[in-house]
């Protein structure tokens, strides 16, 4: 079972039972209208992520003693996948190191776990007959600045709930 770690700690699982991860793309993008109608896009920068993790358990999270004035690794439990016709793909170098990639490919609409054989931040996934799609799937590791938790705690029901979003530096 994959185990989330933030700033070191990591979340027990009865501290999150429910758990969920999400991202969100960052970027420095403006879009122009010209005075003939047409839109330019212009971009400074890309390839940030935000995530924000919440989860629900019989314990408290116990996140309140991390220092949010500084960065915060996440180790995050939720993958990402890349898709592709090649079975050559880049996956970016902020991923876990302690999971490794692991490969899909598609053969019509069935999956197919194939063997991902690394070279730097390269995967080459091994070819399936048939196969017109191929995915890289990876768990970031994030190093971010984090808003300090929230939390809830269900007065009746004794169960607690947080959540946590970071933004990538």
């Amino acid at each position: 079972m994959r185990t989330l770690i933030i700033g070191g700690i990591e979340i027990p699982m009865r501290a999150s039972h429910v758990l969920s991860q999400s991202y969100t793309p960052v970027q420095a993008t403006n879009r122009l209208r010209m005075a003939n109608g047409a839109l330019k896009q212009q971009t400074s920068w890309s390839n940030k992520l935000s995530t924000e993790i919440s989860g629900d358990g019989v314990f408290p999270v116990g996140l309140q003693g991390l220092d949010y004035s500084q960065s915060i690794i996440i180790k995050s439990v939720a993958e990402r996948t890349i898709s592709s016709p090649s079975n050559v793909i880049d996956v970016p170098s902020a991923r876990r190191a302690d999971y490794g990639v692991e490969g899909r490919a598609f053969v019509g609409i069935n999956p197919v776990k194939t063997p991902v054989v690394m070279n730097g931040n390269e995967a080459t996934l091994t070819m399936v007959a048939g196969a017109t799609l191929y995915q890289a799937i990876y768990w970031p590791e994030l190093v971010c600045f984090c808003d300090p938790q929230s939390e809830t705690r269900g007065v009746r029901s004794a169960d607690y709930g947080w959540s946590i979003t970071g933004e990538e530096i």
